[in-house]
């Protein structure tokens, strides 16, 4: 049983990139104090029992970061192919589970509760892909089904998930009122 009250899938936080557009490792970058990869799995180790980061082979100091924050560590072979890599590295690691959460390191704002809502919609929805939308844009994690899985490993390039998605008929939006299903760290702040 999760933190919000009904059995939630795991959670998988992509972040392997290269984040070549920061100018250093952003997933080291403070916010709040903390590593911006440990305050996005500190957000999503509230709601998951089960969370798990995929990142580079060989990364010694994020692996050690992601298990001190309570998560697994999943390391994409290889990740220099792009984003799709990675998330079927993950994928792979969760073949068995009922459904996934998918989130990015990079995204270290997204609210507790709209994790709380994507678990509780993906329970009543069990065979939707499941997307918060927020000021009707949509965001991101994203929770998918058991049977998507096969779909998301198949999956070439940089994209991720985002032209599956963009082509399912099976996705379900839940409405959020929170703009970090919207706000990736990508550069510095000035």
């Amino acid at each position: 049983m999760s933190h919000t009250g009904v059995a939630s899938p795991p959670a998988l936080i992509l972040a392997a990139g290269s984040a070549q557009r920061f100018g250093s490792d952003k997933r080291l970058f403070p916010i709040d104090g903390v590593a911006m990869l440990t305050r996005t799995v500190d957000v999503y180790r509230t709601v998951f029992d089960d969370v798990a980061v995929v990142i580079r082979p060989a990364e010694s100091p994020v692996a050690e970061l992601v298990r001190a924050a309570g998560a697994r560590v999943v390391e994409a072979a290889d990740a220099a192919r792009g984003q799709s890599r990675s998330l079927a590295a993950g994928v792979a690691a969760f073949d068995q589970a009922p459904g996934l959460v998918v989130g990015l390191g990079d995204m270290p704002f997204v609210a507790p509760a709209t994790l709380r809502a994507i678990v509780n919609e993906m329970s009543a929805y069990p065979d939707r892909i499941v997307r918060p939308r927020h000021e009707g844009q949509p965001g991101n994690p994203v929770g998918f089904p058991a049977h998507a899985f096969a779909a998301l490993m198949r999956i070439e390039g940089d994209a991720g998930a985002r032209d599956l998605v963009a082509a399912s008929e099976s996705v379900r939006f839940v409405m959020v009122d929170d703009p970090g299903v919207l706000t990736d760290v990508d550069r510095p702040p000035s």
